[in-house]
């Protein structure tokens, strides 16, 4: 059953209709992307500087790490990058649409935790019990010794919290909210959000002929964290389900190239192999409407 525009969501898109006009909204996503790209280049420059004066050449090499996220240090540097999104986004808030940053969060303008921690756990709970055919074949490598990994899993765990909550307060905080404020189509304010998250995740040097199904997985997942929102009228279950996921690919299990410097495992899975990453994108999809279609009939037997 598609979302509709409930009590709830209209509670919770109540605080942006002052200033929800679409030029206005465009405005904001196009601000919040200009003083982002311009932070990120900010930085590269700085890390790129320090690295040359510490060594000749570092600097080069270190830009390089940065565009193809090869290092573990870049994968920090690329989920701080990501986490930039909550300042761009408090000025455009602030001074655009006259309102408070907490009003993304919720009514309340707070987290609930319990529903953030709960959320957390049954996200990684099954993302574990997917990731067992893997484990049980052995059809995976050790990237990392533990001594290696576990002096970088305090800054990645800071970090994933920060990067998955600047990208729902975006997505599901930010645009959903003014669009959901102005305009009454689900279409548009839970597809687009929902879209546009999916087409964050383009990468076809990655997925090659498969970058379709890999932005589609995006996509899905988009939808899920909206219609959550959508339904609860609180952003706090969504943030503790990103949370999980991308703790679980940058952390544990990942393919090699997809942020995964950091992981702990790596699939044996060659992502130039079109049709196994098909498969594999598949069964992702697969995996997710499962998960999601039980948490719907959960959901509707507690009414």
């Amino acid at each position: 059953m598609l979302p509709r525009k409930t009590e709830k969501l209209e509670k919770y898109a109540a605080c942006a209709r002052g200033y929800c006009e679409p030029w206005r909204t465009a405005l904001g996503v196009l601000l919040v992307a200009t003083v982002l790209s311009l932070i990120f280049a900010a930085l590269t420059v700085v890390v790129k500087t320090i690295a040359e004066w510490v060594q000749l050449g570092a600097g080069y090499a270190i830009v390089f790490e940065l565009a193809t996220f090869s290092s573990k240090r870049t994968v920090l540097i690329a989920l701080f990058a990501i986490v930039l999104t909550i300042p761009a986004l408090w000025l455009v808030v602030k001074f655009l649409h006259h309102r408070s940053f907490r009003s993304l969060i919720a009514p309340t303008g707070r987290v609930h935790w319990r529903n953030y921690m709960a959320a957390a756990l049954i996200a990684l709970i099954f993302g574990l019990l997917i990731s067992l055919p893997v484990l049980y074949s052995g059809a995976y490598s050790q990237q990392l010794s533990l001594s290696v990994w576990l002096p970088w899993v305090l800054p990645a765990l800071a970090l994933v919290f920060l990067q998955t909550a600047a990208e729902e307060l975006f997505f599901r905080g930010y645009l959903m909210q003014q669009l959901a404020a102005h305009f009454k189509s689900r279409w548009i304010w839970w597809v687009l959000p929902a879209v546009l998250f999916g087409a964050r995740h383009y990468n076809p040097l990655l997925y090659s002929d498969n970058w379709m199904l890999a932005v589609g997985v995006a996509t899905l997942a988009g939808l899920i964290y909206g219609d959550i929102t959508a339904r609860t009228g609180d952003l706090s279950i969504a943030l503790g389900l990103h949370f999980a996921n991308n703790l679980l690919l940058i952390l544990f299990l990942n393919v090699s190239g997809q942020l995964s410097a950091l992981s702990l495992f790596l699939k044996n899975t060659n992502v130039r192999n079109v049709d196994l990453m098909r498969v594999e994108l598949l069964v992702s999809i697969g995996a997710t409407i499962t998960a999601y279609a039980i948490y719907l009939l959960v959901m509707r037997a507690r009414r």
